[in-house]
């Protein structure tokens, strides 16, 4: 007998900086994020995949960015990504970021998306971040409830761009 899909929990892994095709694939579910979110039209017309790429890898250079991509992996497929980085807040203060969650339709509410922030989370700690934020629109309610769900309170909201942001307290 086998083991179904939903026993298993993804392996979570930082990107191969040298392999281009997962950068690329990360770019492209970039998009697909923004279109899901956002809609066809605005989703793809806000960034060109040129842009999408320059912005993965700028997540990957030391010298530009206190960064990483964190993919999930199943079956030796990649199934996820979220972005993570040390950024500053409004008050100049280092908070730590997720730019971007995507995990594939089919895998979805399979604890994908939960393994990502946990690792996100892990990450962002290691880098000594006490605070943890993400931005999204308003309709990214699978998003919204998983962050939620986690402990993610609302911050801050732009009413006039749909916008959230979601922020945690980290605990030793």
């Amino acid at each position: 007998m086998g083991v179904s899909f939903d026993t298993l929990l993804p392996v979570v892994r930082p990107l191969n900086r040298a392999a281009d095709h997962e950068i690329e694939l990360v770019a492209r579910r970039m998009r697909e994020t923004l279109v899901d979110v956002l809609g066809r039209e605005r989703g793809e017309s806000m960034y060109s995949l040129e842009w999408l790429r320059d912005r993965v890898r700028w997540h990957l250079d030391a010298e530009a960015c206190k960064g990483d991509v964190l993919l999930a992996e199943h079956a030796g497929n990649i199934v996820g990504h979220t972005i993570v980085r040390v950024d500053l807040d409004d008050s100049a203060r280092q908070i730590g970021l997720f730019s971007t969650f995507w995990v594939e339709p089919t895998s979805r509410r399979r604890g994908i998306a939960e393994a990502l922030l946990r690792s996100g989370e892990a990450w962002l700690a290691e880098q000594g971040m006490t605070t943890v934020c993400t931005n999204t629109a308003e309709s990214n309610t699978r998003l919204l409830s998983l962050l939620e769900k986690h402990g993610y309170t609302l911050a801050f909201r732009a009413a006039e761009v749909s916008m959230v942001q979601m922020t945690k307290q980290l605990t030793g």
